[in-house]
């Protein structure tokens, strides 16, 4: 059973506008990091969300990428939908195989 994990932002950080496992044009989010004003490590100064999205999700090589908060963007409603669809028919057709598998046990 997965347990649910509660995060606590600071009062003075802003809000991500993204959330982890959330689909985009670029990918799906799979990290999120507060980038803290006056960082040096950071490209941003002004205190903002940095996102890793997994790029590559059809291979094996599972590639990544870092965007700032501005450069993510949304799907549309309905290319969200449509790959929403297509992968819910993909886990339904394997559930079929896995199911017909077992029935041969």
């Amino acid at each position: 059973m997965e347990t649910s994990k509660v995060v606590t932002i600071p009062n003075y950080w802003t809000s991500p506008k993204y959330s982890l496992g959330q689909r985009i044009k670029q990918g799906i989010i799979v990290g999120i990091q507060y980038r803290l004003p006056n960082n040096l490590l950071a490209e941003s100064s002004d205190g903002s969300w940095q996102y890793t999205v997994r790029v590559s999700s059809n291979s094996k090589d599972k590639e990544v990428e870092d965007l700032q908060e501005h450069e993510v963007q949304p799907l549309p409603t309905q290319e969200l939908h449509r790959l929403l669809t297509a992968e819910i028919e993909a886990y339904q057709r394997k559930i079929t195989v896995l199911m017909q598998e077992l029935a041969e046990i």
